[in-house]
């Protein structure tokens, strides 16, 4: 009989923790931002203090988006499933009580009012209806191609990179969002399997 598993509430703080250490100590956006000033010759991105702070500020917070509903999809592996469909009532359960302290712990280490709360929630809504449109979306008929909708992250990464040169923004921020899902899926690993990392 397999071991049964427990995701503790605890473990959402645990986790907010460290992405939020992640995010400075390994200074993802800086470290983004200046890989794209160098691949296309965009200097002047990056340099300023006040526009420094702002994009690590606003993109962390992008970031942070990403990686909650990354989180959040590969939770249902914890319990030994593939899709969230399959989850028992008590593990459906378990997945909420983390996701809360997980946004809770955010707020609290943010420092967000009320009004911060709930734009993070709204913004998070918008997250996570994208990407349920995408799980359920049918495939495209025999020869037809289906178009890719751009996620809420890419559109609004690329718009706060470089507006004057959306298309290679884009590129860039498309390839970007696929690091920070392994990064949000590393860190919930390292968080659920301390010992294991």
């Amino acid at each position: 009989m397999a071991r049964a598993r427990k995701l503790f509430p605890i473990y959402g703080s645990a986790l907010a923790n460290g992405m939020l250490v992640t995010l400075v100590r390994e200074r993802v956006v800086y470290r983004f931002v200046a890989a794209y000033e160098a691949e296309y010759q965009r200097r002047g991105i990056l340099g300023e203090p006040a526009r420094d702070r702002e994009l690590a500020e606003t993109m962390g917070r992008e970031i942070l988006l990403a990686m909650i509903v990354e989180t959040r999809e590969a939770l249902p592996a914890f319990f030994g499933k593939k899709q969230a469909s399959k989850l028992k009532t008590e593990e459906r359960e378990a997945i909420e009580a983390f996701s809360g302290e997980l946004l809770a712990a955010l707020s609290r280490a943010q420092d967000w009012n009320a009004d911060d709360r709930k734009q993070f929630r709204r913004d998070l809504e918008l997250y996570k209806e994208f990407s349920a449109r995408q799980e359920t979306k049918s495939k495209p008929a025999k020869g037809k191609r289906m178009t890719e909708e751009e996620t809420p992250f890419i559109a609004r990464v690329a718009l706060l990179l470089d507006p004057s040169m959306l298309e290679q923004a884009r590129h860039a921020t498309r390839r970007f969002h696929g690091n920070v899902g392994l990064l949000a899926r590393k860190l919930l690993r390292q968080t659920l399997s301390p010992g294991g990392r």
